[in-house]
């Protein structure tokens, strides 16, 4: 858990998140870094991996450069000695050690974090003043870095034309603060931000969440809608009158269509369906880093996998996937969702649901009152199957 010194969990979620901005001196007591950087930039050098380099030029313009990975050895070596910073996407689901760090922040709801990505970064070495569409926690875990934080001019048209990356062209610090190793620094979308390394070994990790934009919530649920092919409901026009042409269309035309789409979208319980899955669907990433089910040939009895479970260490969720679960009032129950699916079977215990939802790594003891149960002992099999829970040794 993060430690909040003089505020509470409560406070923060009531008068900080997504209001304003927060420093946290030494945040994370027990944080032990899981990285050094010649690790960070051997990640940087694998296919599968996303990750950047941006330099600076302080005295030839254009100023900032942004490079995409994967890199070579050699892209390291021919960095001058300052003003660059290398960063690497989505480490938590490499690294198991950082996706353990994920559970500090479990009084955000997991299906709300994107990732983690680390930085590393030089003397000087910085992304630019830039703003983002999202939440994060900005934690320090080696070096120093001076943030330069802002609320004006956080707008899509302030920026730097003729270059990739997306810094701002006005930025009026508000605020400064200096973090060292083991401080936070919570950020809510859109507050302008710029941060320099001091000195040299400067490491990041910066813990993001997901954010929507309305299209994209129109779009996912349209398609959701369109899938499901809803019988009955039509538009429908009984009130016409008469009008000035015959190709005008009237006002009460379109009211009539916004009344079909409310009546489509005020039914809580396919809103609620949608909504699970959406939130647990996949990135393009994640997608391709799911495991492959065990073949036939790789699989074993239930039997032996009870006895596996038993005896072993207990079972831990992929990095790459995504639980969530909704509380059906109407049948007293709850609705699963993984990688954006709703599970099929309805038999499952509520308190199973929960335990693999909540947590990512499933002790054995928390794990053996749900073998007795039939229903519970084939979830967790079929899950293992499809290698989304791993037996752990």
């Amino acid at each position: 858990m993060v430690y909040f010194h003089e505020i509470d969990v409560n406070k923060f979620l009531t008068e900080y998140w997504q209001k304003k901005p927060l420093l946290i001196r030494q945040a994370l007591p027990d944080f032990v870094n899981a990285l050094t950087a010649d690790e960070l930039a051997g990640l940087s050098m694998e296919e599968e991996i996303e990750s950047r380099l941006v330099f600076e030029t302080p005295e030839k313009a254009p100023h900032w450069h942004l490079k995409r990975g994967p890199f070579v050895a050699k892209d390291f070596k021919t960095l001058p000695e300052t003003h660059w910073t290398l960063l690497v996407q989505g480490v938590d689901r490499f690294i198991p050690e950082v996706t353990q760090m994920l559970d500090y922040f479990n009084f955000i709801p997991q299906w709300r974090v994107d990732d983690v990505m680390i930085s590393y970064a030089v003397e000087h070495g910085s992304v630019g003043p830039h703003y983002d569409n999202y939440d994060v926690f900005l934690y320090q875990a080696q070096g120093k870095r001076k943030w330069s934080l802002t609320t004006k001019h956080c707008r899509a048209d302030n920026y730097l034309p003729g270059i990739e990356l997306r810094i701002m062209q006005q930025f009026l610090t508000e605020e400064e603060y200096i973090l060292e190793e083991g401080d936070m620094l919570y950020l809510p979308p859109h507050v302008g931000h710029y941060g320099i390394a001091i000195g040299n070994d400067c490491m990041t990790y910066s813990f993001g969440y997901r954010s929507y934009q309305s299209q994209e919530l129109l779009d996912s649920f349209a398609d959701y809608s369109a899938e499901k092919k809803r019988p009955g409901l039509l538009y429908e026009d009984p009130d016409w009158t008469v009008n000035q042409g015959s190709a005008e269309i009237p006002r009460q035309a379109w009211l009539n269509a916004k009344k079909l789409l409310q009546t489509v979208i005020d039914d809580e319980n396919n809103l609620q369906h949608w909504f699970g899955c959406f939130v647990t669907q996949l990135d393009q990433q994640a997608e391709t880093l799911l495991p492959i089910p065990l073949a036939e040939e790789e699989m074993i009895d239930i039997g032996l996998f009870t006895r596996q479970l038993s005896e072993g260490e207990g079972m831990i969720r992929n990095a790459s996937c995504r639980f969530a679960y909704l509380v059906n009032a109407q049948e007293s129950r709850l609705n699963l969702f993984i990688n954006g699916d709703e599970w099929p079977d309805k038999d499952v215990s509520p308190a199973l649901i929960k335990l693999v939802s909540n947590h990512r790594l499933l002790t054995n003891t928390a794990l053996l009152p749900f073998l007795n149960r039939e229903q519970d002992l084939a979830f967790l099999f079929k899950l293992w199957q499809l290698q989304w829970l791993e037996l752990i040794d």
